[in-house]
This record gives structure tokens, C-alpha cells and sequence, in this order.
């Protein structure tokens, strides 16, 4: 299954890495682009929202 971080930046085209975001005390794991600051949520991420 291909996740959001296999997939590239929709705004710039770069490689999505690994991010933690703390949101109120609880970690989520988010795709962001090192270059233009994009963020993706992957479906777990979302679930927790």
C-alpha cells in the first residue's frame, strides 16, 4: 500500500520525510516537505484529529 510518505510534494515535487507535530500532548507522524513546509496527513494521523 503506498503511503504519503513514498509519494512527492504536490506543491514542489521533493521527497516527504518523517515529521512529529505535537498537538495538545499527543504526538501525530506527518509527511512534510523539507523544501516548501507542505504537510500531509496519512489516514492514522487524520484518525486522531
Amino acid at each position: 500500500m503506498v503511503s504519503e510518505f513514498d509519494l512527492p510534494c504536490a506543491d514542489c515535487g521533493q521527497e516527504l520525510v518523517r515529521r512529529q507535530v505535537d498537538r495538545a500532548g499527543d504526538a501525530l507522524t506527518v509527511a512534510e516537505c523539507p523544501c516548501c513546509g507542505g504537510r500531509y496527513y496519512p489516514e492514522q494521523a487524520l484518525s486522531r484529529l
